[in-house]
C-alpha cells in the first residue's frame, strides 16, 4: 500500500517543476507565457482596427516591427522575439488574395528556454505598390506531427 505522504510528495515535486518550466517562458507549454511577452516595451500590443488581422504577440513569437499599417519602399526591417525550432523564423508576404508573394527567414540569438530577438530585412522593390500582409512564424519541422507553428503579422503598404 503507497503511502499518502509519498503521494502528495510526488504531486508537490509536478507542481513546483512546472512553476519552474513555466518561469523559463513556458516551454512546457500550457503556462502563461504571455504575461513575459505582455512586459516587452518594443512589442506592441495594441489591438489591429481590423478585426481579422494577425496577432502581434503569440506564446512563441512576437512581431516588433513593421507597425501595423506601416508604408514601406524598397526594404523595411521586421523584428520581434521568438522561440523556434533550431532559431528558425520563417516568414513571408501574402497579397490581398492571400497568394505569398515573398518568403524568407530570419534566424533567432537562440531557442530553446525563452523568447530570443530576431530581425531581418525584407526586399519588397519588386513588388506592386499596394497592401500587403507581413507574416512571420514559428517553424514546424514536424509536417503537423508536433506544435503547430504560431503566427504573427502585419498589414504594410508599399509605395
Amino acid at each position: 500500500m503507497r503511502s499518502t505522504r509519498t503521494f502528495l510528495g510526488r504531486h508537490a515535486a509536478a507542481i513546483a517543476l512546472s512553476g519552474v518550466l513555466c518561469g523559463m517562458g513556458g516551454v512546457a507549454g500550457g503556462c502563461g507565457s504571455g504575461d513575459a511577452v505582455a512586459e516587452d516595451p518594443e512589442v506592441s500590443t495594441q489591438p489591429s482596427e481590423e478585426p481579422s488581422a494577425l496577432p502581434r504577440t503569440s506564446g512563441l513569437i512576437t512581431l516588433a516591427a513593421p507597425a501595423e499599417g506601416a508604408t514601406v519602399s524598397d526594404s523595411f526591417e521586421a523584428s520581434g522575439k521568438a522561440n523556434s525550432n533550431e532559431a528558425n523564423v520563417p516568414w513571408e508576404v501574402r497579397d490581398t488574395t492571400g497568394e505569398t508573394v515573398l518568403e524568407g527567414a530570419a534566424t533567432a540569438e537562440g531557442w530553446v528556454d525563452k523568447l530570443y530577438p530576431w530581425k531581418t530585412t525584407v526586399d519588397v522593390s519588386e513588388l506592386e505598390p499596394g497592401t500587403y500582409v507581413f507574416i512571420a512564424r514559428t517553424d514546424d519541422t514536424s509536417d503537423g506531427e508536433g506544435k503547430p507553428s504560431e503566427e504573427v503579422g502585419a498589414r504594410i503598404t508599399v509605395e
